[in-house]
C-alpha cells in the first residue's frame, strides 16, 4: 500500500525537506523520472513493493509513517591526519548527536582498545550545541598503529560504527660506524660513516641530505651518496677528539646520532684490542667503559671497563639477549601498552610465549645472565597481562618455565643479575604469588599439582575450620616420613575462625632457591660490618596463600625446616623469617623460633606468605640492643602499673592532699601513662605511613607534656623552698593565689606548638625512623625533642642543686657529720631526680649508638620512673599516708610502720634545736629580713602556710642570733637576754594550727602569728 513519508517541497519547488524540520535531507531513493511535479505534486510517497519514492498531490489519502527522532546521528569521524610519521601525535575524533545515554568502544585491527592502555588516552567532551565528541589521543604514533581504526557507539539498543585507515611512515633511522664511542691511537686513520637505515622514512621529504658535524662545525665528506656519507682523516691528532654527529637536514622531526671519538696520545695508558666472549674489544683509553655490539647470536649492547692501569676487566653481557626472548617480550609489551584485553589474542600470545620460553630454557644447559634477566621480565609481563585480562593460561607450562629458570645450573647468572640489576630470585616468588592470587579466585578451580626438579606446587580447596593443611603431603606408599624430600614441610591445623565455604589455596616449596635469595633483613641492628661472615638462607622456602584473607592464624602455622648446613654454627643467630614484598627484605614479624638443632628448625607464624630460616652473624651490638629492648619493655610495664597506682591513690585521698603541687603530679602521671601505652602498643606500626606519622607526633607530644609537667614541678619546688630561703616576701607573693591554671596551659600548650612546628618542618622528610614510629636522627626531627628535653633537664638540675644547697645550709645539716650531710643530700636528690626527669640527660648522652653504658643507665632509671614516683610520692609522703589512714583505718599499721621508718633519716621531718651561735654576717642578714617582714606585716596576725616539703614536718626550730651591740659578738647559751626565734607548729587533721613566736632581745617584744 502506498505510504506518505512526510517529505515536501511546498516552500520552494525542488527543495525537499522533512516535515519535522530536524533532520537534514541527505538521502533520496527517487523512482526513475521522479519527482516531476505533475499536477502540483508537492508531497513525498513511497511504493511499498520496492521502496522507491514519488511525488504526489498532497490532497490524496494514503497510509502514513510517523517521524521518530534518531537516537544517534553521526556527523563526522576523522583523524588529524591519516598519514603520520612515527613518533608524532595523532587524534582520531567522532562527532555525533545522542538523545540518550550511550556507550562506546574503540577497536584497532578488530581488537578492542581499553583504558588499560598506557599509550592511548580516551577523552569525552561536549560542545555548546550538544554535540558529543569522542577522541582517541595517540601521543607518539608507532608502526603498529597503522591499519584500520573503528569506533562503535551504542545507545538504547541501536549503534553506529565508523572506520578509518591510518598510515604510519617509519621514523628516520640513522646508523653510524663505529656505532659506539671509540678510541684510536694518535697518528692512525680516523674514519666515520653515516648511513640511512630505512629509505622509506624519507617519503615526502625533499631537498634534504646527510650532514656530519664535529661539535657543531660541518665536516666535508670524503664521499657521499643519497643514503650514505663517509668522512676520514689519514693521520689523527689529539685535537680530533670530540663528539661527531650525523643528521638529515630537512627531516621535520630532528633525528641525529652521535659518537665520541678519543685520540689517544702516545703517553696515555690504554687497553689493547682483544677478543673476549665472542666480541672484538677495540683499543680503549684507560679509565673508560667500552661499548660493543653483543655476540652474533644475541642482541643488545655489551660493556667492558678499561681500568686505570690499562687492563681490561670482565665483560658485562647482562644486556645481551637471545632475539627470540626479545620478540616474545615485544609482543607482551604490545598487549600491555595498547590495552588489548581480547581473551583470544592475549591467551594466544601468552601460550605461544610460554611454549617458546619452555623450549629455550629446557634445552639450554645454562642460561646467560641476559637471557635469565629477560626470562624474569617476560614472566612478570605474563602475570601482568593475566591480571589485567583475566585470561586463562597454561599453568603447567608457566610452572615448568619457572622450574627451568630456578635450576642450580643458572646460579652464576643469578648472581650476576642480582649484582647488576634490581631483579633477584624474590621476583619469581612475587610472580608465583601474584599468579596464584588470580588462579585461586576461580571458585570452580580444579586440583592441580606440579612437581619439578626445583620447586613443587599444589592448588586445592579446603574448609579450614574443619580440615587442616599439610604440605608436602606424605604418601605412605612411596615416601617415608623420614625422607629428606619431606623433611621440610608445614602444617596448618584447622582454624578457630568460621568460614562459610571451602576456599582455594596454593602451597609451594622451593628446593634450590636458598643460594640465590637475598639475605637482607629489616632488623635495624642487622649489620655485618665487624664480621666477615655473611647472613645466608639455611633452608628451603615454604609458601602458602589462600583465596581469601583469613587474618591472624589461630592456631598458628607450624613450619619444620631441614637445615641446609647441619654443622654447628657458632656466632650465628637462627631467625624464623618471612619475605616482605613491600620492603623486599626478610622480616621476623609474626614468626617465632620454637626449636632448633643441628638437623632441623621449627617455627610458628601467625600469617601466610613465603617462609624460610635466615642465619645471621651474631654481634655484641645486636645482643646489647635486644637486651636493652627487653629491659625497656619490662620497665615500662612496671612504670605504667606504679604510676596508675599513684594516680588512683591521689584521687582517693584528694580531700586530704589537695594542692597545686599534687595537681601537677596528677597531670604528670596521666601524660606519662598515655605516652608509655602508645609507645609499647604502636611504636613499631610502620606499615601504614600516615598512621606511623600520627603515632610519632602523639608520642612526641605526650613525652613533651610529661617533661613540661616535670619542669612545672621543679619551678614549684624552687619558688616554695629556694626563694623562701633567700627572699621570703617573693615566695609569699608567689603563693598568695593559685597559679595552677597558668602551669597547666603551659605544660599542655607549649608541647603542642613544638610538635606542630616539627611536623611542618619535617613533613615528607623522614619525620620518623624507618623501623619505628619515633623521631628520626637522619632528618633531624629528633632534635625537636632533644633540645626541649635538654633545656628542661638542665633547668631541673639547677633547681636540684639550689634545693640541696638550701638543705645543707639548715641548722640540722650544720650539726650533722659530713657522712650524714652527704646521706641527707643523696636522699633528697634521689627523691627529686626521677620525678624531675633528670635521668633523661642520660638519654641525650645515649643518642650515640656506641655509648652503651649511658643507654643501660637511661633504660634502667627511666623505665623504673613509675616505681620511684610511687615510692617517693606515696610511700614516703606523710600527707598521702595519713590521708589513706583516715580514709581506710585498716591501713593504720602500715602507715605507722612507714612513718617510723622515716623518723631517723629525714633531715627535715623532726624538731631540731640548736643553740650554736651563727656568724655575725648571718645574724645581720636574718635580722634585716625580719625587720623588712614586720614592717610590711605589722598589723597582720596570720601568714600563709608554706607547703614546702622542707618545712611541712618541722615542729620547732631555735636559731641563736648574736647581737654585736649588747653582747660583744657573743650571747650566753642559756642567758635570759638570748635572742631567740622560735617556730612552733601543731598539726591536727583535718585542721592545722601554726604558732610563730618571736622573742628578739634587746627589743623585748614578742610577736605571735597564728595560722589555721
Amino acid at each position: 500500500m502506498n505510504t506518505w513519508l512526510g517529505g515536501n517541497d511546498d516552500d520552494r519547488e525542488g527543495s525537499w525537506v522533512w516535515s519535522g524540520g530536524l533532520l537534514s535531507w541527505n538521502y533520496a531513493n527517487w523512482k526513475a523520472g521522479q519527482p516531476d511535479d505533475w499536477n502540483s505534486e508537492d508531497c513525498l510517497m513511497m511504493y511499498p513493493e520496492n521502496g522507491e519514492w514519488n511525488d504526489l498531490n498532497c490532497a490524496e489519502t494514503l497510509m502514513f509513517v510517523c517521524e521518530s527522532h534518531s537516537v544517534l546521528e553521526v556527523f563526522a569521524f576523522e583523524a588529524t591526519s591519516q598519514v603520520v610519521r612515527e613518533g608524532t601525535p595523532v587524534d582520531i575524533k567522532l562527532s555525533f548527536l545522542s538523545t540518550r545515554e550511550y556507550e562506546f568502544q574503540w577497536f584497532h585491527s578488530d581488537y578492542e582498545v581499553t583504558n588499560a592502555s598506557t599509550r592511548y588516552k580516551m577523552v569525552m567532551s561536549k560542545t555548546d550545541n550538544g554535540t558529543s565528541i569522542l577522541t582517541l589521543h595517540i601521543a607518539k604514533a608507532l608502526q603498529r598503529d597503522e591499519g584500520q581504526w573503528k569506533i562503535k557507539v551504542t545507545s538504547s539498543g541501536t549503534y553506529e560504527a565508523r572506520n578509518l585507515s591510518l598510515n604510519v611512515i617509519p621514523r628516520l633511522g640513522l646508523v653510524m660506524e663505529p656505532m659506539f664511542d671509540f678510541s684510536v691511537e694518535e697518528g692512525e686513520q680516523l674514519t666515520i660513516q653515516c648511513t640511512i637505515q630505512n629509505p622509506e622514512s624519507l617519503v615526502n621529504i625533499e631537498n634534504g641530505s646527510l650532514v656530519l658535524t664535529k661539535e657543531g662545525i660541518n665536516l666535508t665528506p670524503s664521499s657521499s651518496t643519497q643514503l650514505s656519507m663517509t668522512w676520514y682523516k689519514g693521520t689523527s691528532m689529539v685535537d680530533d677528539s670530540g663528539v661527531y654527529t650525523c643528521l638529515y637536514t630537512t627531516y621535520p622531526d630532528p633525528v641525529s646520532v652521535s659518537v665520541y671519538a678519543t685520540v689517544i696520545a702516545q703517553d696515555q695508558k690504554r687497553c689493547k684490542s682483544e677478543y673476549s666472549e665472542g666480541i672484538l674489544w677495540n683499543t680503549t683509553l684507560a679509565s673508560t667503559t667500552k661499548e660493543e655490539p653483543c655476540p652474533s647470536y644475541q642482541k643488545g649492547i655489551a660493556t667492558r671497563k678499561c681500568n686505570l692501569e690499562g687492563v681490561w676487566e670482565t665483560p658485562n653481557l647482562i644486556n645481551c639477549t637471545t632475539e627470540t626472548f626479545l620478540n616474545a617480550s615485544s609482543q607482551l609489551d604490545t598487549i600491555l601498552e595498547d590495552g588489548i584485553t581480547d581473551p583470544e589474542k592475549t591467551s594466544k600470545t601468552i601460550d605461544n610465549t610460554l611454549q617458546v620460553m619452555n623450549n629455550l630454557t629446557s634445552s639450554t644447559p645454562e642460561l646467560s645472565a641476559g637471557d635469565l634477566r629477560s626470562s624474569i621480565d617476560i614472566l612478570e609481563k605474563i602475570v601482568n597481562v593475566t591480571n589485567s585480562s583475566r585470561t586463562n593460561i597454561a599453568k603447567e607450562v608457566f610452572f615448568s618455565v619457572v622450574d627451568n629458570v630456578l635450576s642450580s645450573n643458572n646460579s652464576k647468572s643469578w648472581n650476576a643479575v642480582s649484582e647488576q640489576t634490581e631483579k633477584d630470585a624474590s621476583s619469581l616468588l612475587k610472580n608465583i604469588d601474584r599468579l596464584s592470587e588470580v588462579v585461586i579466585q576461580n571458585d570452580n578451580i580444579s586440583a592441580t599439582r606440579f612437581t619439578g626438579s626445583n620447586f613443587e606446587l599444589t592448588i586445592n580447596k579446603t574448609k579450614i575450620d574443619e580440615t587442616g593443611i599439610r604440605f608436602p603431603e606424605i604418601n605412605s606408599k612411596n615416601v617415608s616420613k623420614e625422607s629428606d624430600v619431606f623433611s621440610t614441610f608445614f602444617e596448618l591445623e584447622k582454624q578457630e575462625r568460621r568460614v562459610d565455604k571451602a576456599m582455594s589455596y596454593v602451597a609451594v616449596i622451593y628446593k634450590n632457591i636458598a643460594d640465590i635469595l637475598p639475605t637482607s633483613s629489616e632488623r635495624p641492628d642487622d649489620t655485618e660490618e665487624s664480621s666477615q661472615r655473611k647472613a645466608f638462607v639455611n633452608s628451603r622456602v615454604l609458601s602458602l596463600s589462600t583465596q581469601a584473607n583469613i587474618g591472624p592464624l589461630n592456631p598458628p602455622l607450624n613450619l619444620t625446616f631441614q637445615n641446609i648446613q647441619t654443622n654447628n654454627l657458632p656466632g650465628m643467630l637462627t631467625l624464623c623469617v618471612s619475605w616482605n614484598f613491600t620492603i623486599n627484605k626478610w622480616s621476623e614479624q609474626g614468626c617465632k623460633l620454637v626449636k632448633r638443632d643441628t638437623k632441623e628448625t621449627v617455627c610458628e607464624c601467625n600469617h601466610l606468605t613465603n617462609f624460610a630460616i635466615l642465619m645471621r652473624p651474631y654481634s655484641e651490638k645486636s645482643e646489647d640492643e635486644q637486651s636493652l629492648k627487653t629491659m625497656s619493655l619490662v620497665g615500662v610495664i612496671l612504670s605504667i602499673v606504679f604510676v596508675v597506682m599513684t594516680f588512683i591513690i591521689y584521687i582517693l585521698t584528694w580531700r586530704f592532699i589537695k594542692s597545686d603541687q599534687n595537681i601537677m603530679m596528677l597531670n604528670l602521671c596521666a601524660s606519662l601513662v598515655l605516652a608509655y601505652v602508645v609507645f609499647i602498643t604502636s611504636v613499631e606500626q610502620t606499615d601504614n605511613e600516615g598512621l606511623c606519622v600520627a603515632i610519632t607526633a602523639v608520642l612526641h607530644y605526650l613525652f613533651l607534656v610529661t617533661f613540661f609537667n616535670m619542669l612545672g614541678m621543679g619551678i614549684y619546688y624552687f619558688m616554695s623552698i629556694t626563694v623562701t630561703y633567700y627572699a621570703m616576701y617573693v615566695a609569699n607573693n608567689f603563693k598568695s593565689k593559685s597559679r595552677i591554671h597558668w602551669f597547666l596551659v603551659g605544660t599542655w600548650g607549649i608541647p603542642l606548638g613544638i610538635v606542630m612546628i616539627g611536623l611542618g618542618c619535617f613533613w615528607g622528610e623522614r619525620y620518623h625512623l624507618r623501623f619505628y614510629c619515633w623521631l628520626s636522627t637522619e632528618s633531624g626531627s629528633l632534635y625537636m625533642f632533644i633540645v626541649p628535653v635538654f633545656l628542661i633537664a638542665a633547668a631541673n638540675v639547677i633547681i636540684i642543686v639550689s634545693l640541696v644547697r638550701v638543705l645543707c645550709a639548715t641548722s640540722a645539716m650544720a650539726n650533722s657529720s659530713m657522712q650524714k650531710k652527704a646521706a641527707t643530700g643523696l636522699r633528697s636528690l634521689c627523691t627529686l631526680l626521677p620525678v624531675l626527669g633528670v635521668t633523661w640527660l642520660f638519654g641525650i648522652l645515649a643518642v650515640n649508638e656506641k655509648t652503651y653504658a649511658f643507654q643501660y643507665i637511661f633504660v634502667l632509671a627511666n623505665s623504673l620512673q613509675g616505681i620511684f614516683i610511687f615510692v617517693s610520692h606515696v610511700l614516703l609522703n606523710k600527707k598521702v599516708m595519713v590521708g589513706l589512714r583516715n580514709k581506710y583505718p585498716v591501713l593504720n599499721t602500715l602507715v605507722s610502720f612507714v612513718e617510723s621508718s622515716k623518723e631517723e633519716g629525714n633531715s627535715v621531718s623532726k624538731t631540731h634545736s640548736s643553740t650554736e651561735p651563727i656568724s655575725p654576717l648571718q645574724n645581720t642578714k636574718i635580722r634585716a629580713e625580719l625587720e623588712k617582714y614586720f614592717k610590711r606585716n605589722g598589723k597582720r596576725n596570720k601568714v600563709q602556710k608554706s607547703e614546702s616539703f622542707l618545712t611541712e614536718k618541722t615542729i620547732s626550730t631555735d636559731c641563736i642570733l648574736n647581737d654585736d651591740t649588747e653582747n660583744d659578738g657573743k650571747l650566753s647559751k642559756n642567758g635570759s637576754d638570748t635572742n631567740k626565734i622560735q617556730l612552733i607548729a601543731e598539726e591536727d587533721t583535718p585542721k592545722k594550727r601554726f604558732e610563730l613566736s618571736f622573742n628578739i632581745n634587746p627589743l623585748k617584744k614578742k610577736y605571735t602569728v597564728t595560722g589555721m
